[in-house]
């Protein structure tokens, strides 16, 4: 669920980001956006290891 609610929330952004002219909204999303794409990186990473039990 979270896998999802953190890909439409990248969708979202993207669209926002490319529909904005005002520069401190275009700086806000893209912090958003690199903060989503840091935590989808640390999600598969999570995913790939295996679990101790």
């Amino acid at each position: 669920m979270q896998d999802f609610i953190r890909d439409e929330n990248l969708k979202l952004y993207r669209r926002a980001l490319a529909s904005s002219t005002d520069a401190e909204q275009q700086r806000v999303l893209t912090l958003l956006l690199r903060l989503l794409v840091v935590e989808q990186t640390v999600a598969a990473k999570r995913q790939q290891i295996p679990s101790p039990i």
